[in-house]
This record gives structure tokens, C-alpha cells and sequence, in this order.
């Protein structure tokens, strides 16, 4: 009855051990939600740098619009404003055909980005990018060290001013 006992408890055990994620999983699980969290840092209703911060390397370079820049440069960047066009209202993210390759210490994750930058009632940007980044640990964090993006088209639309009453 104790051997029986014994084979029971070791079934339970490798059963429950074959149905949770290995660690693999687990690490592309987390690749994906640091750039999710990094997208929605960056949504034109929560932008914060400090925010921003604990999600990257303080050694952190993006590659986008033919410049290199920091988190400092990178900040800038993000919070100029158009005199030519209404202040940001809305941002979205969809990233999309992720290829990602791991190992021990850190991620490299290539994906498809469209963004839409609705600005005011009157023009709306849809933007779309080839991007690539590289996450790394950092204490028992990911963090993103780098992104680099491509652009693959820009379409502006001029949108009819609404009424208001």
C-alpha cells in the first residue's frame, strides 16, 4: 500500500510539474510585458520619465526618427510640441510578428509597430515602424537597453473640424 501511495503522489507531482511553464515561457511572457508596459509608459495620458526610467537601462539608446538618443534626449523628443497641429489626445500601440530569441541573461525581440497619433479634432497620424529591442536582467528585472526603429510608412489625415455648440 505505501509503494502504491509513493506511485500516487509521484504522478501528482510530474503531472502538475508537465503542466506549468517551463522557464522559457516564463522569460518570453516577461519580454512581452516589459514592451507592453513600455508602450503604455509611453501613451500620451500617462507619460511619465520617471516612470519611463524604471523600465530601462540607465544606459538606454533609441534609434528612431535618423537619431540616436538617450532617455534624456528620448524624453525631449517625445513631449515637443507641433506648432503646426493640436496637442496629442489619444495614442496607441499594436505590435505585432514578434521573433524572439533568448538566453540566460537577456532578449532580443524584433516586431511590427503601428502607431496612431490622434492630435486634437483635426489630423490623425498613423505611423508604421519595423522596430527591435534588446531587453537585458537587471537585478531580478527586464529592462530595455535598446530600440531601434524603422519607419515603413506615415499616413496623415486631415480630418474635418467638428462642430461645436
Amino acid at each position: 500500500m505505501k509503494y502504491l501511495a509513493a506511485i500516487l503522489i509521484n504522478l501528482l507531482f510530474f503531472a502538475n510539474v508537465a503542466q506549468s511553464k517551463d522557464s522559457t515561457e516564463i522569460f518570453e511572457d516577461a519580454v512581452y510585458d516589459v514592451l507592453e508596459n513600455f508602450y503604455a509608459v509611453l501613451d500620451v495620458k500617462n507619460y511619465d520619465k520617471e516612470k519611463l526610467r524604471k523600465i530601462v537601462t540607465d544606459d538606454f539608446l533609441v534609434f528612431e526618427a535618423a537619431r540616436s538618443m538617450d532617455i534624456d534626449a528620448f524624453h525631449l523628443f517625445l513631449t515637443q510640441k507641433d506648432p503646426n497641429a493640436e496637442p496629442l489626445i489619444h495614442t496607441s500601440w499594436q505590435l505585432s510578428d514578434h521573433r524572439l530569441y533568448l538566453d540566460d541573461h537577456s532578449a532580443h525581440v524584433s516586431y511590427m509597430n503601428r502607431g496612431t497619433f490622434q492630435h486634437g479634432t483635426t489630423l490623425r497620424v498613423t505611423i508604421d515602424w519595423m522596430e527591435s529591442a534588446l531587453l537585458v536582467r537587471k537585478d531580478e528585472d527586464l529592462r530595455i537597453k535598446f530600440i531601434n526603429a524603422n519607419l515603413i510608412s506615415k499616413d496623415i489625415q486631415n480630418l474635418p473640424a467638428q462642430k461645436t455648440d
